[in-house]
């Protein structure tokens, strides 16, 4: 509220000077007018601050983006399991963990255990998710 009185008793003060030192005619006609619209401006802005619409966006907390993650880490590795099973082995069990940065979501890290001592199939499947573009991917055999 003090900065309000002060920026509007500023525009006044100004709108005072500036008329004092205009000179006579036409132009003190039109600075005058435009001084005194300033002032309405600026008297009536706290009334135009009741229109304005809230600002809505991702940061009001609208979403939980670590359920959504949660989900979508869920979703993610249910079907890589799928898909590896397709070309590889049944029983592998896959973790896939997404993260949300700020703007989107990513795939932060991509773990597979697969159920026997292969290497063989455990470089297959690691050279795979590479080519699939999955980060930080390990894969072993689950122990005993």
């Amino acid at each position: 509220m003090k900065a309000y009185l002060l920026s509007a008793v500023g525009v006044i003060f100004l709108s005072v000077v500036i008329s004092l030192l205009v000179p006579e005619g036409k132009l003190k006609k039109s600075v005058t007018f435009i001084m005194r619209l300033i002032c309405i401006l600026v008297l009536i802005q706290p009334v135009t601050g009741i229109f304005k619409l809230p600002d809505v966006s991702q940061d009001t907390g609208y979403l939980d983006y670590e359920y959504v993650c949660s989900v979508y880490s869920d979703h993610q590795s249910v079907e890589l399991e799928k898909l590896i099973a397709e070309k590889f082995v049944k029983d592998c069990e896959c973790s896939v963990t997404v993260e949300h940065d700020g703007k989107d979501f990513k795939v932060t890290s991509t773990t597979v255990e697969v159920p026997e001592e292969n290497e063989k199939i455990i470089a297959e499947i690691y050279e795979y998710l590479k080519g699939l573009n999955y980060i930080n991917i390990t894969v072993y055999a689950k122990s005993s």
